[in-house]
């Protein structure tokens, strides 16, 4: 591959009927390099804390089993949720790739789709209490 030819850093202008990839140098900051090790961390009560992300509470159980079991909050009503899933992710095509294919678990509260699971089918799902109020 021949090389790249530059001219005060900058490269020269190519050929329409060659086609080349020229990278550019990198950039240079002018302000100074610090290592991961010097920068140091100020807490400031001054400072705005960041808004609560939303998350979503799960345990997975007996994931060893043919039968599994999860226990989680739904994603939109935060109801608690024990489902029993099994078999392994089934596998199916996206764009001409092999994608898994996502088992979605319905809430029994709000009908919404609670949780989304790599496992080939979802057995049950029975509302409960949740276990994280």
């Amino acid at each position: 591959m021949p090389q790249s030819v530059y001219i005060d850093n900058k490269p020269l202008p190519l050929e329409k009927d060659k086609a080349k990839r020229v990278y550019a140098p990198p950039r240079k900051s002018n302000s100074p390099q610090q290592s991961k090790h010097q920068r140091q961390f100020t807490h400031s009560d001054e400072e705005e804390e960041l808004p609560p992300q939303q998350c979503q509470h799960m345990q997975f159980m007996d994931c060893d089993k043919p039968v599994g079991r999860v226990v989680f909050e739904c994603w939109h009503c935060k109801q608690g949720i024990v489902g029993e899933f099994s078999g392994e992710p089934a596998m199916g095509e996206y764009k001409g790739r092999p994608s898994v294919i996502p088992a979605k678990v319905k809430c029994p509260n709000c009908g919404e789709t609670g949780i989304i699971l790599n496992a080939k089918e979802v057995l049950s799902t029975t509302a409960i209490s949740s276990p994280w109020k």
